[in-house]
Order: C-alpha cells, then structure tokens, then sequence
C-alpha cells in the first residue's frame, strides 16, 4: 500500500507539473513567451500553481493513506512541509519576482533588485509582525476533553470525545468535562493563520463561483456565435467600431478628471475625487472587457463555418453538470455544517454517507476519485469568483484578468499569490465538509482537535461562522445571476442606448 501511494503521488505530482506548463504557455502574452524572457517568473509561476493543486489533491491521498491498514506515508510531514512551502512562496518568492517584474526595466537589474527588495522588506515586515506577534499569543488550543473514571485504576481522557488518551489525574469526578490546554507547533499555527486569511477570500469568491461557473457555462451558449447576413454583419461592425470610438472617448474624459483631482485643494476634495474617478475607471475597464469579448464573438460569427458547434453545446451540458453539483455542495453545506442540533449532531452526514457506502461497496477507488473532483471543483469555483467578483469591487485591490494568449506576468503571479492563500482555506473547508468520511486522516486530525480550537480562532471554526456565510452569499449570488438581464456593464448599456436614439 505504501509503495502504491508513492507512485500515485509521483505521477500526480508530473502531471500537475504539465499542466501548469500547459496552461502557462496556453494564457502567457506573445511578449513574454519563450523561456528566455522572465524564466524565474514562469518557474515559480509552474511550482505555485502546482502547489495550489497540489494541495487539494493531497486530500484524496490522506484518505486513502489512512486506510492503508497502518502503514503507509507519513502524512504530517507532508502535510506540515507543504503549508511551510507555501508560506515561503506566497510571502517571499512570488511577491519579489512580481515587484521586479514590475519595476522599471530601463534600470539596470542592480537597481531593479533594490527596488524590489524594499519593496519585499516591507512586505516580509508586515507578514512577520502579524505572524510571529499573533503566534505569542495565540498558539494556545483549549481543547474539550471527556473524563471517564470508572474504577481507582488510571483514568481514560477522550479528546474531543473521540480520541482515548491514558494519564495519572487525581480528584477526578466520574464522567467529568474539561478543556485541555495545548501549545501548537509553529508549522501548525502557520497552516492556522493562511486559513484564517485564505477562507476570507474563499468566502468572497467560492460563493461566487458556485452560481457563476455553471451560469456562465449556459450563458456562453445562449451568447454562442449565431450566422449572419452581409447586412446583419455590416450593422454589427459598425456598432462595434462606434462603441469603440464612444470608449475611446470617455477614456480620455477619465485622463483629464484625474488631473482635475490631482489640482483639488484640499486633502478630503482631492481623496473624494480620486475615488469618484477610480470609480469611473473600473465602468470603463469593465466595458472595455465586455466590448472585447462581444469582438471575439464577432470574429467568430464572421467564420461561421469555420467554427465547430459541437464546443457550444459540450459547454450547455457541461454547465447543467455544475449546476447539479453546486447545488449538492449547497445542500451538503446546509445539511451537514450549518443546520445542527442543540447537542452538536448534524442533521444528515449526506456527501460523508455516501462516500462512506461506495467504499463499504467495494468501490474505494471511484470513491476516492469522487471525492477528490468535489474539492477540485471548489477550488475551481474560487479561482472563477476571483475574476467574477473582482471586477465589481474596485476598493479590494487591481484585479489582474487572465486571458488566452494576453496574460503577462505580473498578472500569473498575483493570480498564483492570491490562489496559493486561498486554497488553504478549500483545504481545511473540505475537510470540515467530509469530516466523517476522513476522520482518520492525517489533516482531519491537525484541524479538528488543534487549530478549529486555537483561541480566538475557535469563535469562528466552531459557531460555523465562515461556512454560514458562505452558504447565504452563494444563494444571494444565485439570485443576483438568474433575474439579472445582461451582464453588460452601465457604461456599455449607456451607449447602446445612446445608438438606438440617434438611429430612431
């Protein structure tokens, strides 16, 4: 069994390997492709998003590590070097080749260094204060413990309920509670304090991305490109060039706003100016996102014949899938985390149930490759959120879009920093969601009995605080998505409007 699961991770790990290299050179920008240009980037671009995958991917290989009948691999380590891994990558590697990407490259690579590692310092300074300041304080669990005494002889304490521990206690009542105080190690309060951070953004965007990957699969065949006639195409080129030019035009009112801000007198003035004009920025980013997709389509309209129909109507079914899917993930999220009993009892194992029958069936394997497609599509989800939602919240942070063929660097790598984090959060959600089903496994055991009880922490693991939220902001996203009637920006609409008036 050991030997199995080491081939498996190794032919999982080169797999992921030549995907990420797959997807690297499928999105990188013409300017950047070819190795010899920004090679320490695309490396660690490749090894974050394998670590990214990775990572989820490693919760199938607990699960089956932990029925491999006691001997198999030794999973904390791996579970302990992978969290530390990510750590260093997302706060030193990523961040600096980002910063030197972006610096000025009409500098000399001395001066481009320097001014990446102050910009790197000062980003290090802040993680280690948060990290290490938090960690003094922090790193205590209270863990609930069940007392039996049962004779004179030594008592049994059970962790949590569930785990026996022997030790010598003295006045013990008979079947007594208490809380046990546990220091954790640092690797384990660093996987503690990525969650926190991580399932903030996975709130944000996993709950998007439920509603938003199916819909937008669907959606892209209702928008599928349809045969036109010479006239029917003429009269669409020529709303596009003149929606083109209205962008093109409002681009340049949105310059000289930005000088007008910067001559306001007064801090509060300039602040409410610059705000007011970043706002009009992001409209104008996002109709200028809408207007090229809406030319892709138009290309492909163009080459009508050209284009294979069989694409539109693989993405119609695959999009109802998801949409099966999501709704299960909803269900098992209501059913299992958030509707509970006043003793703790959740009101149905439901996804834990029937993994738990396919493997009693005999079908471990499809059982384990279900599972693992269940976090796979969460994090899936996460990554379609992150571009979903983070064009309509400007004040979060620039949003770096990833397209096929139009991606630079700085955009992979922001995009790597930001899944890298927000994918310890999927991790340990996934484990909390199918928690019977691997409730011998390595993790399961880390969060469970240690960092779900970490102080402060533990208001939010165990009241279900995130996953609540989670769960409602996915179904208002929902609700959003279906009565919307276009997904067309203000601005785009706006001059449409202004084409059909001059043409009546």
């Amino acid at each position: 069994m050991e030997w199995f699961l080491i081939i498996v991770t190794i032919v999982m790990a080169l797999l992921l390997l030549f995907v990420n290299f797959y997807l690297l050179v499928l999105y990188c920008h013409p300017d950047d492709s070819g190795w010899g240009s920004s090679l320490v980037c695309k490396v660690f671009v490749i090894i974050g998003m394998t670590l990214t995958w990775a990572q989820v991917l490693m919760l199938p290989l607990d699960a089956a590590n932990s029925r491999g009948l006691g001997e198999g691999l030794d999973m904390d380590f791996f579970w302990k070097f992978i969290y530390m891994l990510i750590l260093i990558f997302g706060t030193l590697f990523i961040p600096f080749a980002q910063y030197y990407y972006e610096s000025d490259d009409e500098k000399s690579v001395g001066q481009r260094c320097c001014a990446a590692l102050y910009q790197q310092l000062c980003f290090v300074i802040i993680v280690a204060l948060l990290l290490f300041i938090s960690y003094a304080f922090l790193r205590f669990a209270d863990i609930p413990v069940y007392i039996s005494v049962k004779s004179c002889a030594q008592p049994t304490l059970f962790l949590d309920s569930e785990t026996p521990f022997t030790g010598v206690a003295n006045s013990l009542q008979e079947d007594s509670a208490d809380t046990l105080e546990y220091e954790v190690s640092f690797p384990v309060y660093v996987m503690a304090f990525m969650s926190l951070f991580g399932y903030c953004l996975f709130v944000l965007f996993g709950g998007v991305g439920l509603t938003a990957l199916p819909v937008d699969l669907i959606q892209e065949f209702i928008n599928r490109p349809k045969k036109l006639t010479t006239a029917e195409g003429n009269q669409k080129k020529s709303s596009l060039k003149r929606k083109a030019y209205e962008l093109i035009e409002e681009g340049n009112k949105i310059k000289d706003y930005q000088k007008e801000a910067v001559n306001q007198d007064g801090w509060w003035a300039r602040y409410r100016e610059k705000r007011r004009v970043r706002t009009q920025f992001t409209r104008y980013k996002n109709a200028v996102l809408c207007l090229d997709r809406d030319n892709e389509i138009f290309k492909m309209e163009l080459k009508y014949f050209d284009t294979n129909p069989v694409v539109w109507y693989f993405k119609f079914v695959i999009g109802v899938i998801f949409c099966v899917i999501s709704f299960i993930w909803w269900l098992h999220i209501l059913l299992f985390i958030v509707i509970r009993d006043s003793d703790g009892i959740s009101a149905s194992p439901f996804l834990n149930k029937i993994l738990i029958g396919l493997e009693d069936g005999n079908a471990g394997f499809l059982c384990v490759g279900i599972f693992g497609f269940l976090c796979i599509y969460l994090l899936w989800c996460t990554q379609k959120g992150n571009i979903k939602f983070g064009l309509r919240i400007p004040f979060l942070f620039s949003l770096h879009i990833m397209k096929v063929n139009e991606t630079w660097m700085n955009t992979f790598l922001f995009n790597v920093q930001l899944m890298l984090i927000c994918s310890v959060a999927v991790t340990q959600f996934c484990t909390k969601a199918f928690s019977q089903y691997i409730r011998l496994s390595t993790l399961n055991m880390l969060f469970s009995t240690q960092i779900q009880y970490l102080r402060f922490f533990t208001y939010l693991y165990s009241n279900n605080v995130f996953e609540i939220i989670l769960l409602v902001w996915s179904v208002l996203t929902m609700i959003y998505l279906l009565i919307r009637r276009s997904d067309k920006p203000k601005m785009l609409k706006e001059i449409e409007e202004m084409q059909k008036q001059e043409f009546k």
